[in-house]
């Protein structure tokens, strides 16, 4: 039912500004690929399926959910562990962190001592809030300094919009972002041509240092409403107005990519638009 892609970047900073502006066109390309409305032998109210496996691995306890005080849990979390991002890691994405992250303190301060930058260390302490889902009898005992299985565990069973990969130890692969919001379609063809799609939108992004940044609760706003029937059509989403202004990174392919300078952009940055005019644009 999903149709997903992990793109390789060539540093760590260019991966994280990837992770951010891929994070705003989640919801777009969502809406653009739904092919889920029926479940089960019924047809349903909605088009896509992002909503209906979310609520199917959501194993929060009455507690996290903020349904009871806290007592025998530790952290009110408020996704399910399917659902969308919860921060941007670039410094171009910190102003537009504008929803509550609950981490595990205890791993965010571990981080900090490390060397490892506020941004991404609260992004990793975010993913350890939950508890892993399976655990291998064989992967039990492992040389942390040599393995990351235990860390891939976690990681691998939060299954947000887009997934952040670092390289495995010992490994030539390198920074990576997955993109995991798209439907699985009918035919290859389909598939083929929405992969192609991201993949060239991906060096549009790199080669014009574009900037889809919003706050990430009008990205959430917009994973709701590209769920809902015919939203392809008919749905309003928050998009940035000028995707030419703002914090704009020096990207060089040749060297390691940087986070610009914020600019100032004024007030209101985005606005409610269709995906027609988000992908094609309007007259003035």
């Amino acid at each position: 039912c999903c149709l997903q892609v992990t793109f390789q970047a060539c540093s760590i900073d260019e991966a994280r500004y990837l992770y951010d502006q891929l994070a705003t066109i989640c919801p777009i390309v969502m809406a653009l690929s739904a092919a889920s409305p029926f479940y089960r032998g019924y047809v349903s109210d909605i088009d896509c399926r992002w909503g209906v496996i979310s609520a199917s691995v959501d194993d929060r306890t009455q507690e996290e959910r903020g349904l009871k005080p806290l007592k025998n849990n530790k952290y009110r979390i408020f996704k399910s562990r399917y659902d969308s991002i919860d921060s941007y890691l670039s410094a171009c994405g910190e102003k537009y962190n504008d929803i509550e992250l609950t981490i595990d303190e205890e791993i965010f301060k571990q981080l900090l001592g490390a060397g490892i930058d506020k941004l991404l260390a609260q992004h990793i302490a975010h993913l350890f809030i939950r508890d892993p889902l399976s655990v291998f009898e064989e992967k039990l005992h492992l040389d942390d300094e040599n393995e990351s299985d235990h860390f891939e565990n976690l990681q691998s069973t939060n299954w947000q919009t887009m997934r952040f990969k670092p390289p495995p130890p010992n490994s030539e692969i390198g920074w990576r972002v997955e993109f995991r919001p798209m439907e699985v379609q009918l035919t290859d063809f389909e598939n083929a041509a929405y992969v192609v799609f991201v993949v060239l939108l991906t060096r549009v992004i790199l080669s014009y240092k574009l900037d889809f940044l919003i706050p990430l609760s009008k990205v959430d706003e917009n994973m709701k409403v590209a769920q809902e029937r015919n939203a392809v059509l008919e749905g309003m989403f928050y998009f940035r107005k000028d995707i030419f202004k703002g914090c704009n990174p020096v990207l060089d392919g040749n060297t390691a990519a940087q986070n610009g300078v914020q600019t100032d952009c004024g007030t209101e940055e985005d606005a409610l638009m269709s995906i027609d005019t988000i992908i094609n644009g309007k007259e003035r």
